[in-house]
């Protein structure tokens, strides 16, 4: 039976095993660094879904699996995700990346469905990958291993996952910290440097530390504006959620454990969407 989010969350491991995904992602980020930057922010990690989504559907009557631009741009805009022209600019930079490329249908020249490039679904696939062997490292199952002896299983993992990650775009709810910086660019790069970096959980302790020590350097790193993260953290600040063990940008960052718990829940959902997806392919039998 899959995990759910509350025993991923409260599981004795919880705090190492969310640490080592982080890294993990983060691994991923250094390897995939612009395409790991389309699922580091909110709306692009949804319309990345929703077009694997589309690559993956058994439904589309294609010769062969692909994206169809304007099943894309009506499905991004009916989810509540972005409108037409942004989910249109997002198809247009991923084709001058390299991460999609157009095919022709024969007997049709003005269908030019898209596909993923190789560079693209090994970045998917190390994704993917990262959340079943967190999984694994909860209860010792063996989902990542089923997986890679069975690739073609991404194509009824990814839209279950899709389904569940994306909802209803427009009407995504955060916790009170993690509102503050759930639309910033490249938002999820912000918690999982916070949670790979942080150390580890003392009973009773009412903060944890991290090692973020500059914010010029994570706002450079981040790939967003320092003035802007600022003047987030001082908001954090403000709320308790965050502090400095001395003068603020000569000491380490602390969280408090109440915004830790916002990260933590915040992970543990997604992996809890990854089991239960997991579960409805293999029914189980990897664990």
């Amino acid at each position: 039976m899959a995990l759910t989010a509350l025993q991923i969350s409260c599981h004795p491991k919880s705090h190492d095993e969310i640490r080592l995904h982080a890294r993990a992602l983060l691994d991923a980020h250094e390897k995939f660094p612009r395409l790991s930057s389309v699922f580091a922010s909110e709306q692009r990690g949804m319309m990345a879904n929703i077009a694997f989504s589309l690559y993956f559907d058994p439904a589309s009557d294609l010769p062969r699996r692909g994206i169809v631009l304007a099943r894309f741009l009506a499905l991004v805009e009916e989810r509540g995700v972005a409108s037409r022209n942004t989910a249109d600019v997002f198809i247009k930079e991923m084709i001058k990346y390299g991460y999609l490329r157009p095919f022709s249908v024969d007997g049709d020249r003005r269908m030019r469905p898209l596909e993923p490039t190789e560079t693209s679904m090994a970045g998917f696939v190390t994704w993917v990958m990262a959340h079943l062997k967190t999984l694994d490292g909860f209860d010792g199952g063996a989902r990542a291993d089923a997986v890679m002896r069975n690739l073609d299983a991404l194509s009824k993992l990814q839209p279950l996952v899709a389904t569940d990650l994306v909802g209803d775009g427009s009407q995504a709810e955060y916790p009170e910290t993690l509102a503050l910086f759930a639309w910033v660019n490249n938002s999820k790069l912000f918690s999982l440097r916070i949670l790979a970096g942080m150390g580890d959980a003392e009973a009773g302790a009412s903060q944890v530390s991290t090692d973020v020590e500059s914010v010029a350097e994570l706002a450079e790193w981040m790939n967003v504006s320092q003035t802007h993260l600022t003047r987030k953290l001082r908001e954090a600040e403000a709320m308790g959620s965050i502090g400095w063990t001395g003068r603020r940008g000569q000491s380490s960052m602390w969280i408090s454990t109440g915004f830790l718990k916002e990260l933590t829940d915040e992970q543990a959902s997604r992996l809890a969407v990854f089991d239960a997806a997991f579960d409805a392919v293999f029914a189980g039998t990897a664990r």
